[in-house]
């Protein structure tokens, strides 16, 4: 059957809506139905609702599916060229700049897991110093 209507597929990815309100239908077929397969062959399961019972079943199986589906992608310090630039020529032009009294505000988008924005603050931290 065609995985873009596999009334399987389309049920595993609702039961993904209702119960962690994750929508997940948006994405492309294909590529969804790839990377689940990645973990029924983990786990060998063999089809979308023997998964769906999985899951039902074993709540912390979410996170590991979310990591495969998501491909989530972070870590402390990823892509150290752009972080030494960033505590090279960024962050001392910021503190330069900082009247004294005034707080620093920094932002960091869209993060899976906190690697990136305790990043910027370790950085932060080292560039103003222990005082």
């Amino acid at each position: 059957m065609n995985e873009k209507t596999d009334p399987d597929l389309e049920g595993l990815l609702e039961f993904l809506k209702q119960t962690r309100g994750f929508d997940f239908t948006g994405y492309k077929r294909n590529t969804v139905a790839r990377r689940i397969a990645q973990r029924l062959q983990t786990l060998k399961i063999e089809g979308y609702r023997d998964y769906q019972d999985y899951l039902e079943v074993h709540p912390d199986e979410f996170s590991q599916f979310f990591n495969t589906l998501l491909i989530n992608v972070t870590a402390f310090f990823r892509d150290p060229p752009a972080w030494d630039y960033l505590a090279r020529e960024i962050l001392p032009r910021i503190i330069a700049n900082n009247p004294g009294e005034e707080p620093i505000r920094v932002w960091s988008s869209g993060c899976a897991s906190g690697e990136e924005p305790y990043t910027l603050i370790m950085a932060l931290a080292e560039a103003l110093g222990p005082e």
